[in-house]
């Protein structure tokens, strides 16, 4: 029937936001401002989905973000005009130095220098197609162990863990066989601070941490 108190945060999700712009642009010899604004826009509305998008006020970040909002301006002759570009923007931003790819052994650490989990993207190589393979991840107060399933078959696998897919080279999907355990569907994550990562079964495991923060 409801409740006497709003729910603040969705299953504890993050909603996108907004971000406004504001752009001066001068004309261009030759070029009129209208000329001009429309091959920014059709620039701008190319992609249909989020983008990086970087900002100077956050040197060390990057918006995944994508501009739905219409832009529009008089057709007049002048020099410069002042305008708005808006965003719909993923409630995360995300650090450039989490998009490096980096080689783990078994056994080794990494940092997680932010306050909030990543969803990484993963790959590495199954050896078998007889057993199991598994990957541990301990950060002092919890263990987590995820079983990718003999049915995986050998070679080479990405876990992207963001979108929750998994897949093989040539594109064959095989979440099911690794995300899909005894506890529910549960892609990998990394919480705030140092993680151990041990495997079996497993060579040539590579991460992408995707650290990030909440953007504002």
């Amino acid at each position: 029937m409801g409740r006497s108190s709003d729910i603040i945060h969705d299953n504890g999700k993050f909603l996108d936001f907004e971000k406004k712009f504001p752009v001066r642009m001068f004309k261009e010899a030759d070029r009129t401002i209208a000329a001009q604004l429309r091959d920014v826009v059709k620039w701008l509305y190319v992609g249909h989905d989020y983008s990086p998008l970087a900002f100077s006020e956050y040197a060390e970040y990057f918006y995944k973000a994508i501009c739905y909002a219409t832009v529009t301006a008089e057709d007049k002759k002048r020099e410069w005009l002042d305008i708005e570009f808006t965003f719909k923007c993923q409630p995360f931003i995300f650090r450039l130095d989490g998009e490096s790819e980096r080689d783990i052994s078994s056994g080794q650490r990494i940092n997680n220098p932010e306050l909030f989990a990543s969803q990484p993207l993963i790959s590495f190589y199954k050896t078998t197609a007889t057993s199991d393979s598994n990957i541990y991840i301990s950060n002092g107060s919890t263990n987590k162990q995820f079983r990718i399933a003999k049915e995986a078959g050998i070679g080479t696998i990405t876990l992207d863990c963001e979108n929750g897919i998994a897949y093989k080279e040539g594109g064959v999907n095989v979440s099911k066989y690794c995300f899909l355990n005894t506890d529910g569907y549960n892609p990998i994550t990394l919480e705030p601070g140092f993680s151990t990562f041990t495997f079996s079964n497993i060579t040539n495991f590579k991460i992408k941490p995707r650290w990030r923060t909440i953007a504002v």
